[in-house]
């Protein structure tokens, strides 16, 4: 396992989100925290929207959830692992996971 420091995230990922489809994400860096914004999205968190964003250094972040139509938007605890320079999972604390694949 690598640190969210040691590889470039920057670019698209295909991620796998449970009770929808598969889903594009566009992850780039602001300062110190890498950002993952939906390219396609659901009637939770629609494309536009950021989806996560961890620091740098640790991988601690946080995910945003929502109800249907985007209603009662939130960030709730996380954290960004790195698997692979082509693979990466974000947890959401006791919500679940999505693991990505790069799509470059």
């Amino acid at each position: 396992m690598s640190s969210p420091a040691e590889v470039d995230l920057t670019g698209e990922w295909i991620g796998h989100y449970p009770g929808h489809h598969d889903e594009v994400i566009r992850v780039h860096r602001e300062t110190a925290r890498w950002v993952a914004t939906k390219v396609t999205g659901d009637s939770y968190v629609p494309a536009g929207e950021v989806t996560w964003r961890a620091d740098i250094a640790t991988g601690i972040g946080e995910g945003q959830i929502a109800g249907v139509e985007f209603r009662a938007a939130r960030f709730v605890p996380g954290r960004l692992e790195i698997i692979a320079a082509d693979r990466i999972v974000f947890r959401w604390r006791d919500l679940g996971e999505v693991t990505y694949r790069r799509d470059d």
